[in-house]
């Protein structure tokens, strides 16, 4: 049975040995390449390759691990006042609770993606939601309710297994929303692994 604790440990633990090889990786290469030069295995042209062709895989494990480290930093704080969502690179995004109108989960073959509708004005980064798009029930449904057609979205892809916890401060939050039956489901997955009611 799946556990969204034991999925937190093994994201962690992925994490950890992700940055432990890129940097193994980065010592050994830097040592190699100085080996070969030191004990005269290149000479000549060959000598400049070796360094240029070390410096590009140094810097391609360095841009892995500014990855790494961008990603495990994305967070979502979730409170009645405010959504924040903080992205490295790219800036927070700040989100009324009383604004978000619906919420639904994209299932993903080991994952899944939170998408959060809000009506109102645009925010940056926010998306339009039309009847052609990619969530025309969705669309229908919001437009029926508020009988309006100015809907936006966001979708959250990162977060490994907390998007469970981000999920459910969503539904004790955002007391305006209505969630769809498969986010209702991870939503409970969630309550019953924490004892929540």
């Amino acid at each position: 049975m799946f556990s969204i604790k034991k999925a937190i440990k093994k994201e962690r633990a992925r994490l950890n040995r992700n940055y432990f090889i890129s940097f193994f990786i980065l010592i050994l290469v830097a040592y190699f390449t100085f080996a070969a030069i030191s004990l005269s295995v290149v000479k000549g042209w060959q000598s400049y390759f070796t360094i240029a062709y070390a410096l590009i895989i140094e810097l391609l494990i360095l841009i892995n691990i500014f990855k790494l480290y961008f990603e495990s930093k994305f967070s979502v704080d979730i409170s009645f006042e405010k959504i924040k969502i903080h992205q490295p690179l790219k800036g927070n995004l700040s989100l009324q609770p009383s604004k978000v109108v619906y919420v639904d989960v994209i299932s993903n073959k080991d994952d899944f993606d939170i998408v959060i509708f809000i009506k109102g004005k645009r925010v940056k980064r926010l998306l339009k939601l039309n009847e052609n798009g990619d969530f025309k029930r969705v669309y229908r449904i919001l437009n029926e309710k508020y009988n309006e057609d100015e809907f936006y979205y966001y979708i959250i892809k990162k977060g490994g297994a907390k998007k469970y916890f981000y999920l459910y401060k969503l539904y004790k939050n955002c007391f305006e929303a209505e969630f769809s039956r498969k986010a209702m489901e991870y939503i409970k997955l969630f309550m019953e692994e924490y004892n929540l009611s």
